[in-house]
Parts: structure tokens; C-alpha cells; sequence
């Protein structure tokens, strides 16, 4: 059991052998982590990027939705208006309500393909009316402007709700991945770390 290391092919490594050795093992780890740190860096920041310039675009869709909602009651008043002075002292009180009435509900919450609708309808009825009356057609045409720059606002207004919902859904989606690759994120930085200072460590030994 005496027997010599060396008798049966066995060479002990030196120090500085088992160093490097140990040196080049670190290496090799922190090349790997690195790489796959780096990816994920990356994909973390665009996900964290896109996530800031969402909240952008809604702090927008939100500003831009009370400035349409304003604009559309502003187009109706308008359009009432026009009415109230040159087509409203021409119609008995029955017919001038009925008109006030149609108009309250135009400008109620509905959707654009309703507000059209209610529109048409309401349109052809003041036609009528301003033939009865003998009113100029420059007030039918005035009102019409009015009311398709309502219609067009609450149009938008539409498009706007959609695509905060999509927002929304991307923005679940994103932080459902930021929330899965961030512990990987900490663990491979705080693996890199360790690397590196025991790198530093044994590059100092081989000196």
C-alpha cells in the first residue's frame, strides 16, 4: 500500500497548476452567465421600455378622450343653438321640445353606430320642418357639419377605448414576463458577482 505516485502513472499537479485550473473553471462560468445575463438584460429593458411608453400613450388616449368628449357636447350646443335662433321662433313649443328632446339624446353615451342612426333620422325630420317653414338651406347645412363633427368625435372616441384595452392586455402580458425572468435576472448578477470576485481572488494567487 506504499506504493509510489508516480509507479502507477500518476502525476500530482503543481500549485500553479491547480490554480489555473481553477482560474480558467471561473472563467469559463462567467463567459456562460455573462452571455445569458446579457440576453436577458436586453430583453428585460425592452419589455421595462415598452412598459414606460405605454403608460405614455394612455396618460395621451386619456388627455385626447376629454378633449374629444368636450369638443362633441361643444358641437351639439352649437347646433342647438342655431336652431333655437333661427328655426325655434317659427315652431309651435310641442315641435321645439320634441327637437330639444332628440338632440339630449344624441348627446348622450352612445356608440357611433347608434349617434348615426338617431342622426339620419333626426336630419331628415328638420329637412322637412325647415321646407315647412320656409327656412334657408344654410341652416340645415350648418346643423348637418355639426352633428357629423360630433359624430366623428365620439368615433374616435371609440378607437381610443379599443385601443386602451389592447394596451391593457399587452401591458399584462409584459409584466407577466418582467415578474417570470426577474429572479433569473438576480440570480445570474449575483452569480456573475460571486465569479468575479473569486477570479479576482486566484488571479492574485498565481502572482
Amino acid at each position: 500500500m506504499s506504493e509510489n505516485i508516480e509507479e502507477v502513472g500518476i502525476r500530482m499537479l503543481t500549485e500553479g497548476e491547480l490554480i489555473s485550473g481553477v482560474v480558467e473553471k471561473h472563467k469559463r462560468f462567467l463567459e456562460e452567465y455573462r452571455k445569458e445575463f446579457e440576453e436577458l438584460d436586453s430583453k428585460l429593458s425592452q419589455f421595462e421600455e415598452d412598459a414606460k411608453n405605454a403608460k405614455i400613450s394612455r396618460t395621451r388616449m386619456a388627455e385626447r378622450k376629454e378633449v374629444l368628449k368636450e369638443k362633441r357636447q361643444q358641437y351639439y350646443h352649437q347646433a342647438e343653438g342655431l336652431l333655437e335662433k333661427e328655426l325655434f321662433p317659427k315652431l309651435d313649443p310641442v315641435t321645439a321640445d320634441k327637437i330639444k328632446e332628440d338632440i339630449k339624446k344624441l348627446k348622450g353615451q352612445i356608440e357611433p353606430e347608434e349617434e348615426q342612426e338617431l342622426k339620419d333620422s333626426f336630419m331628415e325630420n328638420l329637412q322637412e320642418l325647415t321646407r315647412e317653414k320656409g327656412v334657408g338651406e344654410s341652416l340645415l347645412l350648418q346643423t348637418r357639419a355639426r352633428l357629423e363633427e360630433a359624430r366623428d368625435s365620439n368615433l374616435e372616441l371609440k378607437e381610443i377605448k379599443e385601443s386602451e384595452k389592447q394596451l391593457e392586455e399587452d401591458d399584462g402580458s409584459k409584466n407577466s414576463e418582467i415578474s417570470k425572468n426577474k429572479p433569473q435576472h438576480k440570480w445570474l448578477s449575483s452569480k456573475i458577482k460571486s465569479h468575479e470576485e473569486a477570479l479576482s481572488y486566484w488571479e492574485k494567487q498565481k502572482v
